[in-house]
């Protein structure tokens, strides 16, 4: 046996191997895995098909199913996280153009290789697009950075397939791929699993505060894992889950424009809390910041909409009100749709 033939059928194992992890948390917790799975199982296929000699123009179609359904993986999940992300997939629309720049340096005069580019070439330009999205996504190289080796490799793929620096991007590119998006892609932003439900009898919906009592309530719930979308920076209790309302884009940061993107991440911590078997608390302080950037009409509906989701996830949204913030008109429409006010 010799070496290309002993690292398909190496890459072949791994990848089928990776495969059957994604589809075991598919079956745990969904997160979209499945895509995944069939990316790595197209890749197996492709690596025994390798090995089995079949020509490189059929192998170069699984290259690029295994691009697509990887790249569906990552960019469903985007989306999920920050749908305001999609203004970036006009990006894929790049990847037939680097036919027309090999064609028009043809015809320039300038030697090509021309055994690079092709379907796996458009492959790797696909997996590229695909980390940079991630990446500004979700500010985590370790999300983005494995994709590169893989790019890397099918970008080259007529050259470097079968050797030892083929197989060693791709190996190192899919272990640490499939490591570090399970465990991000698998991170709750509930963090209390098996706890008690808080004392709060029959308490859900929309809660509103004066923002004079919103300490005293931060301090009532500091032992217990609750989501705060605030304003201000400060060291909160390791338990809570903590996102800032702010312009800039820095880690843990949410602009206040998205309300679509704040709206997902309650939602999302509402429903991990019930499923856990407690009760999902959530305190939102920067109303007053959400009202500069948003009309009001939008922002009232966007409560409204919080408050459903309260309901129906048996959890609280709890609303620090600073005096001032609303005019009269808008106040009484938002203690209308709102389940409780605290003065």
């Amino acid at each position: 046996m010799d070496t290309s033939m002993l690292l398909a059928i190496t890459m072949a194992c791994l990848s089928t191997a990776i495969s059957v992890l994604f589809l075991i948390k598919c079956r745990d917790s969904g997160r979209y895995y499945h895509f995944a799975a069939i990316g790595w199982a197209f890749f197996a296929i492709h690596a025994i098909l390798r090995a089995g000699g079949v020509p490189v123009a059929l192998r170069e179609i699984l290259t690029y199913l295994f691009a697509l359904f990887v790249s569906l993986y990552l960019i469903l999940n985007v989306l999920e996280f920050d749908p305001e992300s999609a203004r970036l997939l006009w990006m894929y629309m790049l990847i037939p153009t680097s036919h027309i720049f090999y064609r028009l340096l043809s015809y320039a005069g300038v030697r090509l290789v021309p055994r690079i580019g092709g379907i796996a070439g458009d492959s790797g330009i696909m997996l590229l697009i695909t980390a940079y999205v991630t990446y500004v996504t979700f500010r985590r190289a370790i999300l983005s950075f494995p994709l590169i080796p893989m790019a890397i490799a099918l970008l080259f793929y007529k050259v470097i397939q079968g050797t030892p620096i083929g197989f060693a991007l791709m190996s190192f590119g899919t272990i640490v791929f499939a490591i570090s998006t399970i465990r991000v892609m698998g991170l709750r932003l509930f963090k209390g699993s098996g706890l008690k439900k808080p004392s709060t009898g029959d308490m859900k919906g929309l809660f509103l505060i004066e923002q004079s009592r919103l300490e005293k309530l931060l301090d009532e719930y500091r032992e217990y894992p609750l989501l705060l979308i605030t304003r201000k920076r400060d060291e909160y209790p390791q338990q809570w889950t903590v996102f800032y309302l702010t312009s800039v884009d820095t880690s843990g940061s949410i602009n206040p424009t998205a309300l679509e993107r704040l709206r997902h991440l309650v939602v999302r911590y509402l429903t991990e809390a019930r499923t856990a078997g407690s009760q999902g608390i959530v305190v939102i302080d920067g109303v007053d910041y959400l009202r500069l950037y948003n009309e009001d009409k939008v922002l009232l509906k966007f409560l409204a909409d919080l408050r459903d989701h309260a309901i129906v996830n048996n959890g609280i949204v709890f609303l620090a009100l600073p005096e001032g913030t609303l005019n009269p008109k808008e106040l009484a429409v938002l203690e209308r749709i709102s389940d409780h006010v605290y003065r």
